[in-house]
């Protein structure tokens, strides 16, 4: 990989998790609860006086730490980088949230369109971290890690692994508050729809950087 050929492709991750962290934003903006990989961070806001970005960090960084586990000595060193990233999506999560912190959807029309808007960035921006095929945020990795190690197809480890963050996140919530604290309809919404969209954009984007961004390769 040559020089210019790197920084494409970093540059491109780096957006990708920008515009991810601008979706969850507005997913969680919305009131209608949270994208299913970060539930059990926004859970925990409500129990500690932490931001969404700081518990999203210290969940990334248990989910890095599995793979390093899991892996062993196959684990990459590239993939260290994982860590800069996770804080990068974390900080940006804190940022977009800051700047909409002004931003009220007035009724729950309104609030829908925001958890849409939501997804849709949120799509954009995965296919744009999965594009480059240099790095992926921990959570994503994990995932793989699990799909490689079983033999199991990415996106049913994927589903599995999104719904059993769902399932701590609402475990902990009648643990410690004794109802459910996050988790509304919007966090079904982007379960449903999330993974569809950004499908739709790696097609579209590949296309479109055809011959500047060698094409993706489905591995589900």
């Amino acid at each position: 990989m040559n020089q210019s050929d790197m920084l494409k492709r970093y540059g491109m991750f780096i957006a990708g998790v920008i515009f991810s962290a601008l979706g969850i934003s507005l997913i969680t903006k919305a009131g209608l609860g949270t994208a299913p990989l970060t539930s059990l961070a926004y859970v925990l806001t409500f129990i500690f006086p932490y931001s969404l970005g700081t518990f999203t960090m210290i969940v990334n960084t248990i989910m890095f730490l599995c793979q390093v586990i899991l892996l062993g000595k196959s684990f990459q060193k590239i993939q260290l980088l994982q860590v800069p990233s996770a804080l990068l999506f974390s900080v940006c999560i804190d940022m977009w949230l800051s700047v909409l912190s002004g931003w009220n959807t007035g009724n729950y029309v309104g609030a829908l369109i925001m958890l849409l808007a939501g997804c849709v960035f949120l799509g954009f921006g995965i296919s744009l971290e999965v594009i480059p095929n240099v790095l992926i945020l921990p959570g994503e990795g994990l995932v793989r890690t699990i799909a490689g190690l079983t033999g199991w197809r990415f996106g049913r480890v994927k589903m599995g692994f999104d719904l059993s963050i769902v399932i701590s996140a609402v475990v902990l919530s009648f643990a410690v508050r004794g109802q459910i604290l996050g988790i509304r309809e919007g966090t079904v919404i982007a379960a449903l729809i999330v993974g569809n969209i950004s499908h739709f954009f790696i097609e579209k984007v590949s296309n479109f950087l055809e011959g500047w961004i060698p094409p993706y390769v489905r591995t589900e």
